[in-house]
């Protein structure tokens, strides 16, 4: 009986590794990719007024920075870079090279670096991986549109027009960044949101919110199913809030300009004018306006 057992676990063992070649080999000849491979790529800003970047497997680190060129490499030399450019796109596709499981588990980067002057649309699309964007506080875009299958998102420190943040499975983090419009669409994470303005549409299904705005400038809008909402608002500006749990409680220990209306489940309150609307709401979990 431990023989028959361990010959089943031997077969089983050469069976997955044949079928983990065997996806990886497929993958890597099968699957038609646009573009030149290359080591590198660099791009005048001047030329380019929208990037777009796929990767399959691997984190994308978006990195603005004073410099003369767009430019993208991947780390440790562990994929390939197929690279367009074409009516002033720019297209960055990542996948990773066969037998890439024999490296370990250990997830290399394509590593984009933006310069400051470019103000064009970037897109970031990952099927499994982390996105990151760090504008250190000089990155000006008219859009971003970051899009994770499976991974964490993060934006710090950007000025946009417009951000498009979606995920499946992972955690948004937005920290120090001013946009005229934003929309987040959560499947399963949480989303931190830190010093952030502008007009604001977040929906999520499962996870917590954390949001701290530094100026209302836009509506704001808040749907979650499941899951706890902590907002904290600026002392001066012009909203009315409007806030409301199906099964949950709702506190606010935010002074408004006019007494809030306060019930076990719903709070509404003014700020200034009024101007700008401030809607919230959950099926399921606690909401915290302070």
């Amino acid at each position: 009986m431990k023989k028959m057992l361990g010959k089943l676990l031997i077969t089983a063992g050469i069976l997955i590794f044949f079928a983990v070649v065997v996806k990886d080999v497929f993958a890597a000849g099968l699957s038609f990719v646009n573009g030149t491979e290359a080591d590198s790529a660099s791009a005048s800003p001047r030329d380019i007024d929208s990037v777009v970047i796929e990767s399959d497997g691997k984190n994308v680190r978006i990195i603005a920075e004073e410099r003369n060129d767009i430019s993208a490499s991947i780390s440790r030399d562990s994929g390939k870079l197929f690279v367009t450019e074409n009516r002033k796109k720019l297209e960055l596709t990542a996948k990773e090279k066969e037998f890439q499981f024999l490296n370990g588990a250990t997830r290399s980067s394509l590593v984009v670096r933006v310069p400051y002057d470019y103000k064009g649309d970037l897109t970031v699309r990952t099927s499994s991986g982390d996105v990151s964007v760090h504008g250190n506080h000089h990155l000006v875009l008219s859009e971003l549109n970051a899009v994770s299958a499976s991974g964490n998102i993060r934006v710090t420190d950007a000025r946009l027009q417009d951000l498009k943040v979606k995920g499946s499975s992972g955690d948004v983090t937005i920290s120090n960044t001013n946009t005229k419009t934003a929309g987040i669409d959560l499947a399963s994470g949480d989303t931190n949101l830190a010093d952030v303005s502008g007009s604001l549409d977040v929906q999520m299904t499962s996870g917590n919110l954390v949001a701290a705005l530094k100026k209302v400038t836009g509506p704001v809008s808040v749907s979650l199913t499941s899951g706890d909402a902590d907002l904290s608002l600026p002392k001066n500006g012009s909203f009315t809030v409007n806030v409301k749990s199906s099964s949950g409680d709702v506190s606010s220990p935010y002074s408004f300009a006019e007494p809030a209306h306060k019930e076990e489940h719903q709070i509404t309150g003014l700020q200034g004018s009024g101007r700008h609307p401030i809607v919230m709401k959950t099926d399921s979990g606690d909401v915290t306006i302070r």
